[in-house]
């Protein structure tokens, strides 16, 4: 894992939000564009192996629990390396909604509120579960939408 800094400031959301200090975490030919309280976590939070993760960014310190609460924040980043690149759509511009539906299922992820995006970029089939709700909403929508991905 590979985390750079970044010394710039980053408008999260809308013109009401301050701006707030970011650094760039990348790790598997993916980088983000995070606050910097955010961390890259080295914890395996799905047990799949197609799709695996391949990265989760979170504000969580320590462990992340199975069940995220208000507050916390969680990207959570699978490659489906076997999958037809038809059943993915290419890469759009992100939306994240303030009031997300409950995110569980399969790989054993953990379960919260928000959002799953999939989506195709340089030839890599990917799924985002993006746990958030509130006032972290668009730093977290901002930090989707800076993701740079290499081809593989």
């Amino acid at each position: 894992m590979v985390a750079f800094a970044s010394a710039g400031l980053f408008a999260f959301g809308g013109t009401t939000t301050p701006s707030v200090k970011t650094h760039v975490l990348g790790t598997d030919g993916i980088r983000a564009v995070v606050p910097v309280t955010w961390h890259l976590s080295r914890e395996g939070l799905s047990v799949c192996s197609s799709p695996a993760q391949v990265m989760a960014i979170t504000n969580v310190r320590g462990p992340v629990p199975k069940r995220l609460r208000a507050g916390m924040v969680l990207i959570l980043l699978l490659e489906d390396r076997y999958g037809r690149a038809s059943s993915f759509a290419p890469r759009t511009r992100f939306h994240v909604t303030a009031s997300p539906g409950l995110l569980a299922g399969c790989c054993d992820i953990p379960v919260g509120p928000g959002q799953e995006f999939v989506f195709r970029d340089h030839g890599r089939n990917l799924y985002a579960f993006v746990y958030v709700r509130g006032e972290l909403t668009s730093a977290a929508e901002a930090a989707l939408n800076s993701l740079e991905v290499s081809a593989r």
